[in-house]
């Protein structure tokens, strides 16, 4: 924007990331005049989406580059050296382009057969063609189907600017291969790996999990050892610990047992698992909640390179400096990728997240109807529990007959050392061993929210955003950004119904209406 902004908001919000977003709508539901602002050009920060060809060409921004300096002693820098991606590297395992066949005129009909087997073939040229068809979430995020996520876009309404799809079936690693985890009575009896006595077994305990616990004197202090004095069976241990309670060996009782109820209670909502996923990609949440805050007069502002720092006055912040430009605001909201390094506890080699994602050619287990998979694979030999997501066409992420495998875990190492495991044992790169083949590759690194701690000295109104986390959902986001909200605004609504565009009456008494209608409790938009 060429144009000089107004100088003076409600609220100033720099980053447009999850919770940046979230505190956007909210407060511009509620009246307040909002400026959302950002250096780059896309929405999401280290939340976005990109197509093929923009995340194979990222450039992840170096501490030099990412902090503006500010010499006058009352003006903090944006941006630091902790709050970005790393360990970045892409690569592509096709050929540049795919070469003509020698043939000669007496052979058409070996000709017909060769280029419809080189058809299947991809090159990075034929993959680039259609680069815009992807949509690469640097977060692959999932959401229960009765978690605060899903029940904020229903209350909200927020539901109308987005679109989503029912995870059709759960996966685990067990015993060197891949098992569906039943998600339903049907599923738990028709499964042809637990026997009779261990679905009665199942059953029971799943139902039991209702009860209150608390009548029990010894309490065992983890997870398993509440799962093994029931006598549950190894297998079914591996179903309830990891791939329902996305647990571990150390797991507390009370955290089990609560992921585990959150995985239940979600199911039948929506589909056969507990699940749903935005269309398009993880990256067309935080645009909801813009659209959701420009209807209701915010000002956005991407593609601001001139963004500089923050004026400090009797510790507090008095303006955010955009090149030559003042802009004063009552409040101050900071993503975690352009808070001030003052802003950020300092932690070496603090929590981060391993990312890997790969296209490759075709599904984990292929089958006629296409699915999007939550994988859940365990902890192995010192390697942290890793989450993998595979999304087709029917995602809106993908071009048909391509997929798109996302990799999550915690860093131990790097992202291609703690995922490598997991790669060799699900992604192979010849037809002998059936399994998918990669096409493209892409591991990163981010940090983890908990690495970003605020100091003692973060000026009075100033709120910064947690990024990322290791979380399979965004309710750990709605927590963060209901908690400023509430800091600033004390006593007012939290992101209120928005009324339907039918709701609203221009030129009468009242500008709005907000009678509740029967779409109050409509449900979001729904692919099975």
């Amino acid at each position: 924007m060429n144009d000089q902004l107004p100088s003076e908001f409600d609220l100033v919000i720099v980053g447009t990331g999850m919770i940046e977003s979230i505190i956007s709508a909210a407060a511009s539901r509620i009246g307040k005049t909002v400026l959302h602002i950002d250096s780059n050009d896309y929405y999401g920060g280290l939340w976005a989406s990109f197509n093929l060809e923009g995340l194979h060409n990222y450039a992840p921004k170096s501490p030099e580059t990412s902090q503006g300096g500010c010499p006058a002693l009352n003006h903090l820098p944006i941006g630091n050296a902790v709050s970005h991606i790393g360990h970045f590297e892409s690569n592509w395992h096709v050929p540049e382009k795919l070469e003509p066949p020698e043939t000669d005129i007496e052979g058409d009909l070996e000709q017909m057969n060769l280029e419809e087997s080189r058809g299947k073939e991809h090159s990075q040229e034929s993959l680039l063609k259609i680069s815009r068809k992807f949509n690469i979430d640097l977060v692959p995020k999932l959401h229960y189907a009765r978690g605060s996520f899903v029940e904020l876009l229903i209350s909200s309404n927020i539901a109308r600017y987005a679109e989503y799809r029912s995870v059709s079936r759960v996966l685990t690693w067990l015993k060197g291969q891949l098992e569906p985890v039943p998600c339903s009575r049907a599923d738990v009896f028709s499964s042809k790996n637990v026997s009779v006595i261990e679905k009665r077994l199942l059953m029971k305990l799943l139902t039991s999990l209702d009860r209150d616990l608390d009548a029990d004197d010894d309490k065992p202090d983890t997870f398993l050892q509440f799962l093994q004095a029931r006598k549950i069976p190894p297998n079914l241990v591996h179903f309830v610990l990891y791939a329902m309670a996305r647990g571990s060996k150390e797991t507390s009782l009370d955290e089990g047992i609560s992921n585990t109820k959150r995985f239940l209670g979600s199911l039948g909502r929506f589909g056969k698992t507990p699940f749903l996923f935005s269309m398009y990609g993880s990256g067309e949440t935080p645009q909801a909640f813009c659209r959701l805050s420009a209807v209701f007069g915010g000002v956005f502002a991407l593609n601001q390179p001139s963004l500089s720092g923050l004026k400090l006055e009797n510790h507090k912040v008095e303006a955010l400096l955009n090149g030559d430009q003042e802009i004063k605001a009552q409040h101050f909201v900071l993503g975690a990728e352009h808070s001030p390094s003052q802003f950020l506890a300092s932690v070496a080699n603090g929590n981060q997240i391993s990312r890997a994602v790969f296209v490759t050619d075709k599904s984990l287990i292929p089958s006629e109807q296409e699915h999007l998979t939550l994988l859940v694979y365990p902890p192995d030999d010192k390697k942290p529990l890793a989450t993998i997501v595979e999304m087709g066409h029917l995602t809106g992420t993908c071009p048909k007959g391509f997929y798109l495998l996302h990799m999550t875990t915690k860093l131990v190492s790097s992202p291609k050392e703690d995922l490598q495991h997991i790669v060799s044992n699900l992604l192979g790169g010849n037809e002998e061993d059936g399994k998918p083949k990669i096409l493209w590759s892409c591991y990163f690194s981010l940090p983890e929210a908990a690495q970003q701690q605020q100091m003692q000295d973060l000026p009075e109104n100033v709120f910064l955003c947690s990024g990322p986390n290791l979380d399979l959902d965004y309710d750990a986001a709605i927590h963060n950004a209901k908690g400023i909200f509430e800091k600033m605004y004390p006593g007012l609504d939290f992101l209120p119904r928005a009324p339907d565009p039918d709701e609203i009456i221009i030129g009468g008494e009242e500008e709005v209406t907000e009678t509740m209608t029967d779409e109050d409790t409509k449900e979001p938009t729904m692919n099975s």
